[in-house]
């Protein structure tokens, strides 16, 4: 290369599940004129932990209508799936209205398939690496991998999704038992479960739900107790689509929040809608009335309405709720309120002492299997990982309600003299409320990677002075 013209602009993208994947598509729809480098182990771009699976029994728990990657062509799922006929061997995929809840391997598919000829002709990089470390050096960006490369950016995006979870203290006696899968969504995790075998799943949600249905498909009709503090399920989809218009005032505190949700779904019940109706208006306008709460405020919504406002607003597929009503019908499934008091190594098998919710003693169960499905872990709180080592160095901070970290409206991390960066996705809950489904993540995508653009043409230090 001459020296009349500076070398390429290198913009690392850090994960490559579907805010990685999508924050690259925008990016290159968009123009961009520099190298775009996804960094994913995984052999495919675009499919993350969710959509990576290839069990049938793993579905969308939207409607494919909802889940273009493009904003500004929300019918284009839809139109892939005519066209690829990705669903035509799948005929519970389809409700009769019409609604689409595919399984989540085609929207993996579909997603992958974007990225694709991005790769093949090179304005999307793939490195096929774990990052282990992201330094500040001398201006730039160094990128760290696993493997031992090392590429230098410009500009970095972290798009590693949820925070990986950890293995709470009163299973850890249990951490190496054969009975204990700590990560059902591995694949092949759940096939050593014996199909009589009497199984605990700790957490009722939507992990829960599919750790079931994923049983129930391989042929399990053994008991399954299912146990969280609070003992909420997800609820179920409308019958059909109800819209509502309703309007919502920026709370000043959670509580008059609470009472705002509660008096619109009552009115919209008494004028023949549903409560479903009310939540999807909610979830469009959750960053607009999360964004002036004090955070004492929203520590009170994470604290106390959260795991409400998770099973209603991430709801069970239809298929997937009819494998679980079937299963509570036939009494093979017990969802029980109880916290875990103790565990012990019982041979084979695992003895639990389960305490109810609101009892003072706790009983002891033996169970062929313990599945974990907690959820995700605290952002930054595993020091081994890429976003860990960025909070101790001072580069990254938790937001103030411990869901994710601080960031600007574009998801810029505020920082002066260090090289730009961003985060993208679950990471940025803590300051968007609403934004681990992928209606939002699409429309954050966007906007990331015009704020990306808006850099290399207005210049930014030490931007555009590296090469991969």
């Amino acid at each position: 290369m001459d020296g009349s013209a500076p070398p390429p602009r290198t913009l690392a993208i850090i994960g490559g599940g579907f805010s990685g994947a999508c924050l690259a598509l925008h990016l290159a729809r968009g123009g961009y004129s520099g190298r775009i480098v996804v960094f994913e182990p995984r052999p495919v771009v675009g499919l993350g932990l969710a959509y990576s699976t290839q069990e049938d029994s793993h579905r969308l728990n939207a409607r494919a209508s909802r889940m273009s990657v493009y904003p500004d062509d929300p019918a284009h799922f839809t139109r892939w799936i005519a066209e690829t006929g990705a669903c035509d061997d799948d005929p519970e995929a389809a409700l009769p209205d019409g609604r689409l809840f595919t399984r989540r391997s085609v929207y993996g598919a579909y997603v992958a398939g974007q990225v694709a000829p991005l790769v093949r002709d090179g304005r999307v990089v793939h490195v096929r690496a774990e990052v282990r470390e992201l330094a500040r050096r001398d201006g730039v960006w160094a990128v760290l991998c696993g493997d031992g490369r090392e590429i230098v950016a410009d500009v970095a995006v972290l798009a590693t999704g949820h925070a990986p979870p950890g293995i709470p203290g009163a299973l850890a006696e249990i951490s190496g038992h054969e009975g204990f899968i700590a990560d059902p969504l591995r694949p092949g995790a759940l096939a050593q479960i014996a199909p009589q075998a009497k199984v605990l799943i700790v957490g009722t949600g939507l992990t829960m739900a599919d750790a079931v249905a994923a049983l129930t498909r391989a042929g399990h009709g053994g008991p399954i107790t299912a146990v969280s503090r609070r003992g909420q399920v997800p609820r179920p989809h409308a019958l059909e689509d109800f819209f509502t218009t309703v309007g919502f005032s920026p709370p000043a505190t959670a509580s008059a929040l609470v009472r705002e949700v509660r008096a619109a779904v009552a009115a919209a019940v008494a004028e023949g809608l549903t409560w479903q109706a009310v939540f999807d208006a909610l979830r469009w306008r959750a960053e607009d009335l999360w964004g002036p709460l004090p955070v004492v405020e929203r520590r009170r919504l994470v604290r106390h309405i959260r795991p409400f406002w998770d099973t209603h607003r991430h709801r069970l597929p239809p298929p997937t709720a009819a494998v679980l009503n079937r299963r509570l019908a036939a009494n093979s499934l017990r969802i029980e309120a109880a916290s875990i008091a103790g565990v012990k190594d019982f041979g084979r098998q695992i003895e639990v002492m389960l305490r109810p919710r609101g009892a003072r003693e706790a009983r002891p169960e033996v169970f062929d299997a313990v599945i974990l499905t907690a959820g995700p872990g605290r952002p930054g709180q595993a020091a081994d990982t890429v976003c860990g080592r960025l909070v101790r160095a001072g580069i990254l901070a938790v937001d103030g309600t411990g869901q994710g970290f601080c960031c600007g409206a574009a998801g810029e991390v505020p920082a002066a003299g260090q090289p730009p960066l961003f985060v993208i996705g679950p990471l940025t809950r803590g300051i968007f409320a609403e934004i681990i489904g992928v209606p939002e993540i699409a429309v954050q995508a966007a906007v990331v990677a015009a704020q990306i653009q808006k850099l290399s043409v207005v210049g930014v230090p030490g931007f555009g002075q590296t090469s991969a």
